[in-house]
């Protein structure tokens, strides 16, 4: 008896989490839902903006939890995508918890790398009884304080749906253009005389090397021009004779704002 009631607890389980699976906006990041957005909207590079009818935004959170539980996605289907998707954004304190991209046209939802069938009338039915138009705007800023203390400010207007943050990884980067020869064959090579030399400099800071096969290197393929982002200090105290060392460019820290019309 004791053995049943395990298998039948098992089986629950399992036909739970199968259950769980379809749920199109469930996600392991959110514990709680409150003050969680639930934002639809059509991609801003998209000038003639195609799914602009299918824009909805909800915020009141029995619906958001109806939502959660209630929309589900269909059998799995070929992995098709249009250039121009309708994304399903869930959003909490300015964290985007889930995103979920939909190509209406192919009545295809797109999580974790597969495409499932998906119904769009829902996404006419939520735009008609919560539409959203917004607009948005880039902001450079000089560093990661100065854009905390925008973000603070402007995330206490009613009419921001979400700042997308920059990403402070990197002070700026150089280049340093090296002679393709016998100790310089490849990038990897350069990578891996340069690396010793750049970790003894940055004490930990992050930093990266790459070769970009941009048009400068490709018509010029007696040298390899690599790209240094780092840490100021790496560009002022890396002194290497064996190449040219190219001009600081400052990295650009550039948010994006999106707000209600």
């Amino acid at each position: 008896m004791k053995m049943k009631k395990i298998i039948l607890l098992v089986i629950l389980a399992i036909n739970q989490n199968i259950y769980s699976q379809n749920k199109l906006l469930k996600s392991d990041k959110l514990t709680t839902t409150d003050s969680v957005k639930i934002i639809g909207m059509y991609p801003k590079w998209d000038k003639n903006k195609t799914y602009e009818k299918y824009n909805f935004l909800i915020t009141d959170k029995k619906i958001v939890d109806s939502l959660i539980e209630s929309v589900e996605y269909g059998d799995n289907t070929k992995n098709e995508w249009e250039q121009n998707t309708f994304s399903i954004i869930l959003n909490k304190a300015n964290k985007e918890v889930r995103r979920v991209s939909i190509s209406p046209a192919l009545h295809h939802a797109h999580t974790n790398g597969e495409s499932y069938k998906f119904d769009v009338s829902i996404l006419e039915k939520l735009a008609k009884k919560y539409p959203l138009t917004y607009k948005w705007y880039e902001k450079e800023f000089k560093d990661e304080q100065q854009f905390n203390q925008f973000n603070s400010e402007i995330l206490k207007q009613e009419k921001t749906l979400y700042v997308s943050k920059p990403t402070f990884i990197y002070e700026g980067s150089f280049e340093l253009q090296f002679p393709k020869n016998e100790k310089f064959l490849h990038p990897k090579a350069i990578d891996d005389y340069l690396r010793p030399q750049i970790e003894k400099i940055v004490n930990g800071k992050k930093f990266s090397i790459s070769y970009i096969a941009n048009e400068f290197n490709l018509k010029n393929r007696d040298q390899y021009t690599m790209t240094i982002n780092g840490p100021y200090t790496l560009f002022k105290d890396l002194k290497d004779k064996n190449s040219k060392k190219g001009e600081w460019i400052p990295a650009k820290f550039i948010a994006v704002i999106y707000e209600k019309e």
